[in-house]
């Protein structure tokens, strides 16, 4: 379920409900700058999506491998087509499942 919404329309919304049409100056919502106090408020919100940065769990280096999660080696992330699975090695074998997340940074593996 994709709940979000840009911080832009959440502005455009609060102006046209509250504000009905009136400029910022007008309303008297403004700081001591001019600044509308709303718009600085939305802006200082949190983003529901924060920037991902590269992680070496979930990203491949130049020559395609990825760190493995566990320091003896023993589970890894591999890219399977447009999926990401975790793979699991155990007493000579090794099993895989479908992963939605990165483990260590949280980061959605694939889209939809």
């Amino acid at each position: 379920m994709d709940d979000l919404i840009s911080r832009q329309e959440a502005i455009k919304a609060y102006q046209e409900f509250s504000c009905k049409g009136i400029d910022c100056n007008d309303c008297g919502s403004t700081d001591k700058d001019g600044n509308c106090v709303i718009e600085t408020w939305f802006n200082s919100l949190p983003s529901a999506q924060p920037e991902q940065a590269d992680c070496e769990y979930c990203h491949e280096d130049a020559d395609g491998y990825v760190r493995p999660i566990e320091k003896n080696s023993h589970a890894w992330l591999v890219r399977r087509g447009r999926t990401m699975k975790l793979r699991v090695r155990f007493n000579g074998g090794y099993s895989e499942c479908d992963i939605l997340f990165c483990p260590m940074c949280g980061r959605r593996l694939i889209d939809g």
